[in-house]
């Protein structure tokens, strides 16, 4: 999972003393990959185990190079609720600061299939979503809506996907899975948009949910989110298995 979603450029925080760094995760055009707190160290301050429910809460480690800066006022848990058959992803954001912090969350779940199976034999459908059009960079630069995709089942067959989805339905969207030969049903929820990437090997998917765009402080339709000074706010994402 890669919390933090940040394809800025400019990029706000890139002017601060300790840019370069190790946190920093760029593509070929030197524009930033996953976000601010990809790769940070996590330590376990919380663990519960049980028959129906189990649950895991991680805090971030601030790097020591961000002393003096607005990152490093806003603390970030991330959390595992695991139920038999269904995942639920929890970050709990505090911004210690006196500013408004504005940001885009996602995470960047894979799923896969055995070597001698294909996604090819997946049905995607979805609660109903406009097309982002990507430019140069892969960045976004037009909600599409006068279409509506994903509203409908539509098979994997052949079909090689890198793009970007609108919710329609806000926080209220979904994106899911079938597979008639296992009886299977994936359902992810969480974002407003979603990113659907299938690699070439055919062997998985990619359904990453977001707040907003990676872009979000430059892109008109991203969607930033915020915290005001001095507060608390939490976002959930969720993944679900259901066999029928």
């Amino acid at each position: 999972m890669f919390p933090w979603v940040n394809r800025l450029e400019p990029n706000p925080w890139a002017r601060e003393p300790f840019y370069p760094s190790t946190h920093w995760l760029t593509d070929g055009n030197g524009i930033p990959l996953h976000g601010l707190y990809h790769n940070l160290p996590r330590h376990l301050v919380k663990e519960e185990v049980g028959d129906n429910e189990s649950y895991a809460e991680f805090e971030m480690e601030i790097p020591s190079v961000w002393k003096g800066t607005l990152l490093s006022q806003i603390q970030v848990k991330e959390c595992y609720r695991l139920y038999p058959s269904e995942l639920k992803i929890i970050y709990r954001l505090v911004n210690e600061s006196d500013s408004e912090f504005p940001f885009a969350l996602g995470i960047h779940p894979y799923f896969r299939w055995n070597e001698d199976e294909s996604i090819d034999d997946l049905f995607l459908f979805g609660s109903g979503f406009h097309r982002v059009k990507l430019g140069d960079y892969l960045l976004p630069e037009k909600i599409q809506k006068e279409d509506v995709v994903l509203n409908t089942e539509e098979t994997l067959m052949g079909k090689n996907l890198d793009d970007l989805y609108f919710a329609i339905h806000g926080q209220n969207s979904y994106i899911g899975l079938f597979s008639m030969n296992k009886k299977e049903k994936l359902i992810i929820q969480g974002g407003e948009f979603y990113q659907v990437y299938t690699p070439q090997d055919r062997r998985s998917i990619a359904i990453e949910p977001m707040t907003g765009t990676g872009n979000f402080l430059h892109f008109p339709g991203g969607n930033p989110k915020t915290i005001a000074p001095k507060t608390e706010k939490q976002i959930e994402f969720s993944i679900r298995l259901d066999r029928f």
